[in-house]
């Protein structure tokens, strides 16, 4: 199964937008300890700490136990983020962030990072949600990150592309 680790970026956006249920039909959801204490700090403000909280407390998102190392320092990402990046280093995962400086310094070391857009993709590829969920959980996401018409017509295309080989594919089951 895929561990999907999460910063708590990524994990509040999915929730805004009411995806974060069907993450664990993807993978493991985790996050460590640094993001777990992000996601509940201000529990009393945020609905969707709340909603964080009671799945963290119900195990759908895990905790990871990994003792963090502090394998590598940088002054350009926040606690949080190169937290995310050692556990994936150290458990095999992968990271999911929204953070630019954080998606770079992955790539650069060889991990393989999903933003929440490309976890979108993913829930449309698995058929997890429909085309029409996949537009209406877009449109808001895009709206709550501010996303550059180009990047919207992007993904959008790339959605299309999905449904397409979708449905190639279960023509070809069908033959």
């Amino acid at each position: 199964m895929t561990k999907f680790v999460f910063d708590a970026c990524s994990l509040i956006y999915l929730t805004k937008i009411n995806l974060k249920e069907k993450l664990t039909k993807l993978g493991e959801v985790i996050v460590s300890q640094t993001i777990k204490n992000e996601l509940v700090e201000e529990i009393d403000q945020f609905e969707d700490a709340k909603i964080l909280n009671r799945n963290i407390e119900k195990k759908k998102i895990r905790e990871s136990s990994y003792k963090l190392k502090n394998f590598f320092t940088t002054k350009n990402l926040g606690k949080g983020e190169k937290d995310t990046i050692e556990i994936c280093l150290k458990d095999d995962g992968v990271p999911v962030t929204d953070d630019h400086k954080a998606l770079n310094l992955a790539l650069s070391i060889g991990l393989k990072p999903k933003t929440s857009e490309v976890i979108l993709l993913d829930l449309l590829k698995k058929s997890v949600i429909d085309y029409e969920n996949f537009t209406k959980s877009f449109e808001e996401l895009a709206l709550i990150k501010a996303l550059k018409p180009e990047v919207v017509k992007f993904f959008y295309k790339k959605a299309k592309e999905i449904i397409k080989n979708n449905i190639n594919n279960s023509t070809e089951e069908i033959k």
